[in-house]
């Protein structure tokens, strides 16, 4: 139901967009067009917009019964009027139907083109307020996507205008076509290039990933979208290039007419296809289904497949040999050899280099974590583990547990880099289904999908933690790797926001305090709170317990106090603590009596302080510089724990 209705709509645009391109022929030719020409200009321009006018009718009426759960024809007017007056959705489409009726009315009854012609350019734009992208996109992602409709259906509108054109015009008046070719070249080439350009922010903005490109049904639909506009690109230069010149000198038509249908078929397809994608999901809002057992990921592969930099090579040169070969046959001439010379050098290249820049993959390798990376996530997932993984990888997560020794292959250290080759899908998937080739069994059956995902997340929280003891004192100016653990601060004096909020776009300070230390250090810090504030930090204490010896905070939320009853934010963080000096590999050191860690205002974890080290803890100056150097850096895009 979903593909009918997406492709009704897509073919609505389609037609309102060649009404509104017949209608400007109309307006700006009308002295020069025959009187044959006008009249099948304003016929199939009158086609055009009936039928965008009855699907659009029947996609508003198709919609409402699927939002409101009903057949097609149980839908009342009550609902409709509902829906219409009700939702932004039924607004708008109301609205383009009405700018897309006064259209149609202005050409036949008014013979007015222009007005025509503005009105269903109206209906085209009003119609993207109800699509998906207008509801979850910024006003400048509305505005290019406006911008973008705008072109596309000048572009399509004057490809049909042309067309049409052209096969209405004497044949004994080559020149007139000639002219008319010239023109709508000239004009179409620039309108062409504003589409793909702003197609391609839209796929940025509403794709996200290549993931999202290759896996769902809006990527799809873009795929198709790009493909077809290559080939209509293609046309259009065969055309300038090759048989605009002969129409001049020899007045050929009869190439010129099929290449022109096959472009305007193209194009219709491009047209139909924005249509479909301005109410398909976009693919940033959509769960990844992985439909291929591989996902390219160059980097990781050079590193665990074997002889991948010779397969890669080996890729590198067919695609050469190919690329060579097509190049010289397209000096002689043979055109078509040259065609199946870069077809077969570039699957060869494909077909050898794949396996060397590739890794396994799996349908949940990309899906979105349902659990966020948090202390009390990676809590419960280490209480998972303990359950059911100690057995076999040991309390520590090295492959070392009691079964360990009977095992072939031995069991995987958890604590090793690797983890993090890996996306949190691939581990997801195995501690579902199992490891292949291995002894690893599924929990698919014992464990609930969340306690599985919150054991992933303690795995990778475990590896992260190993692969932090190169983090110290100092901060790597702009580049932050080490994602924080999240856990409920203060906003005011209640804890309500999430550490790793930025709507204060403060960095912090998180203090975590063993059991029985005094609080002499936050007394310290509590005395230069204000300067701290003034170089955009904040102070975050995790205490083991209340008492009546912690200060009260300010009403700023600085220091924010937050009690570890339960200490599980102390046991999540307690991860990170290793250094290069204290590495904690055998994991029976104890945590220092306080650990510092300095949260930038985009969630990593920039700088660290132990106690009981030899640089010890931070003084309040250098504090308040580590805070002004963060609060200078710019914007940092990237990658969540749970982005692959």
């Amino acid at each position: 139901m979903e593909t009918v209705l997406s492709l009704a709509r897509g073919t609505a645009f389609a037609s309102t967009a060649a009404f509104a391109g017949l209608c400007w022929g109309l307006a700006l030719w009308r002295e020069g067009l025959e009187s044959g020409t006008r009249s099948r200009f304003t016929t199939i321009a009158s086609i055009a917009a009936s039928v965008g006018l009855v699907l659009d009718l029947l996609y508003l009426t198709a919609r409402i019964g699927a939002v409101l759960g009903k057949p097609v024809l149980a839908v009342s007017s009550s609902d409709m009027l509902f829906i219409i007056f009700d939702t932004r959705f039924g607004r708008a489409q109301v609205a383009a139907l009405g700018f897309l009726l006064v259209g149609f009315a202005s050409l036949r009854p008014l013979h007015k083109p222009s007005l025509a012609a503005s009105f269903s350019g109206l209906s085209l734009l009003v119609g993207l307020f109800s699509s998906h992208s207008a509801a979850s996109g910024t006003i400048a992602d509305l505005a290019i996507n406006m911008i973008h409709v705008a072109v596309a259906a000048l572009w399509f509108g004057g490809l049909s205008t042309l067309v049409v054109a052209m096969a209405r015009q004497a044949a004994e008046r080559p020149e007139s076509k000639s002219r008319l070719l010239s023109g709508f070249s000239t004009v179409a080439l620039p309108l062409i290039l504003l589409v793909v350009a702003t197609g391609v922010a839209l796929a940025i903005e509403n794709v996200g990933t290549w993931p999202g490109l290759v896996a769902t049904e809006y990527g799809w639909l873009l795929t198709g979208k790009f493909a077809c506009i290559g080939t209509v690109l293609i046309c259009a230069a065969f055309i300038r290039q090759r048989l605009l010149p002969l129409l001049k000198t020899e007045g050929a038509t009869q190439p010129l007419a099929m290449v022109l249908k096959i472009e305007l078929a193209f194009a219709f397809l491009v047209t139909l296809l924005a249509g479909c994608l301005s109410q398909a999901i976009p693919s940033r809002h959509v769960e990844i289904v992985w439909p291929l057992s591989f996902r390219l990921d160059p980097v990781v592969a050079w590193g665990t497949v074997p002889g991948s930099n010779v397969l890669a090579i080996g890729g590198c040169i067919a695609l050469l040999v190919g690329s060579i070969a097509a190049f010289e046959l397209g000096r002689m001439g043979r055109w078509r050899w040259a065609t199946l010379a870069a077809v077969a050098g570039l699957g060869i290249a494909g077909a050898v280099a794949l396996p060397g820049l590739s890794v396994p993959a799996y349908p949940s390798t990309y899906s979105k974590v349902p659990v966020p990376y948090d202390a009390q996530a990676i809590a419960q997932g280490r209480d998972v583990f303990a359950a059911n993984c100690v057995a076999c990888h040991g309390l520590r997560g090295r492959g070392d547990g009691p079964l360990a020794k009977d095992l072939k292959p031995p069991p995987a250290d958890l604590t090793a880099p690797h983890t993090r080759d890996h996306t949190m899908g691939d581990m997801y998937w195995w501690v579902s289904h199992g490891f292949p080739s291995s002894a690893m069994p599924g929990f698919a059956e014992s464990l609930s999908e969340l306690d599985r995902w919150r054991v992933v997340e303690y795995v990778m929280a475990l590896s992260l933690g190993y692969e932090a003891r190169v983090l110290g004192p100092e901060i790597s100016a702009g580049q932050p790797w080490l994602h924080a653990i999240d856990f409920p601060t203060c906003r005011g004096v209640e804890p309500r926001e999430k550490l790793k909020d930025r709507s204060d776009g403060r960095s912090k300070l998180v203090l975590i305090f063993r059991d029985g230390i005094r609080t002499q250090r936050l007394d310290q810090l509590t005395q230069h709170a204000r300067a701290i504030e003034q170089a955009g930090g904040m102070i975050v204490a995790v205490m083991p317990s209340p008492s009546e010896e912690f200060p009260s905070p300010r009403e700023s939320g600085n220091p924010c106090i937050v009690f570890d009853i339960d200490h599980r934010i102390a046991a999540a963080w307690n991860l990170y603590r290793r250094t290069m000096a204290n590495p904690g590999f055998d994991d029976n050191d104890s945590p220092p009596a306080i650990i510092e860690f300095l949260i930038d205002r985009f969630g990593y974890v920039r700088a660290r302080w132990r106690s009981d080290e030899t640089e010890r803890l931070a003084s309040h100056s250098q504090l308040v510089d580590a805070f002004t150097q963060l609060q200078a850096e710019p914007e940092i895009n990237k990658r969540g724990v749970h982005d692959h």
